[in-house]
């Protein structure tokens, strides 16, 4: 359903994603979407930042916009306080999913990275790495994974090169239907990018983030928008009352949606939409 001529009741919260959504495709905040941001925040609806991002990786926007809401990192496996930077909640993926996922990433040929203690680690430097350090400004650290005797992490990743040609990612499809199917609820898999695969506990996803931040808040899930632009997003998406999905977004996501902007993220597009429509 499109957003056009609808204005929507003021509401009690309003969560946003980051990349694809209030981050443009050069990974920056604008000053217009920025300062929106913050007079909403100023107005008395609390804006949560919901990414797959770690803690350390969204702090500079946070610290931009001027936050200091409960936040949302890694796709939901950890909610952090935003104003006293420490965990609030955290679900770390098991160590036997991680050694499996490692392993068949290894067989794959295909990059596998791991957050623990808000540190990024890989086996060894790649395009993936190299593009993963450069779209979060983070800086991973070399290691064997056979020598770690524990492997009880954040998240992981599997990423296949980006610029590859066709632009399309069969792979990471395969392996999302295969870790789902052999874990069930203890894990939760989804594509962030086309080229992103993300592995958290099971109690994680935004959505289950989302649930927490509510029952903590009591704020009630009808008095919730989310914007958001992926396939991570959905279950965020889905909690929340209204739901906006950006105009960049794929299809299988924007039909799942209350709303959905009219510009998209390189267009300041959540910006727009709530000076439209909340404002």
């Amino acid at each position: 359903m499109d957003s056009k001529n609808k204005k929507i009741e003021k509401p009690a919260l309003v969560a946003v994603d980051l990349d694809g959504t209030v981050l443009n495709s050069e990974h920056k905040i604008t000053e217009r979407t920025a300062r929106t941001l913050r007079a909403l925040d100023d107005s008395g609806v609390p804006v949560v930042i919901s990414t797959g991002r770690s803690y350390e990786g969204m702090m500079h926007f946070k610290n931009q916009i001027g936050l200091s809401n409960p936040v949302i990192c890694y796709n939901g496996a950890v909610i952090a306080d935003g104003g006293r930077d420490r965990i609030l909640h955290q679900w770390l993926l098991p160590t036997d999913i991680t050694r499996a996922a490692c392993a068949y990433a290894r067989e794959r040929h295909i990059h596998f990275q791991v957050f623990r203690d808000g540190e990024l680690y890989f086996e060894k430097n790649r395009e993936e790495s190299d593009y993963y350090e450069h779209s979060t400004g983070l800086t991973g650290k070399i290691t064997n994974f056979d020598s770690w005797e524990e492997f009880e992490v954040t998240k992981a990743l599997m990423i296949l090169p980006p610029g590859r040609t066709p632009a399309e990612f069969p792979e990471l499809h395969a392996a999302r239907d295969h870790f789902t199917a052999l874990y069930g609820e203890r894990l939760y898999c989804a594509l962030s990018k086309p080229f992103y695969l993300e592995f958290i506990n099971g109690k994680g996803s935004k959505g289950n983030a989302l649930d927490r931040i509510s029952r903590d808040l009591h704020i009630p899930r009808e008095k919730m928008v989310a914007f958001g632009d992926g396939f991570n997003d959905l279950e965020m998406l889905e909690y929340a009352g209204v739901s906006v999905a950006m105009a960049n977004a794929p299809g299988g996501v924007k039909e799942k949606c209350t709303h959905i902007t009219p510009l998209s993220n390189d267009e300041d597009g959540v910006a727009d939409f709530i000076e439209r429509y909340i404002l």
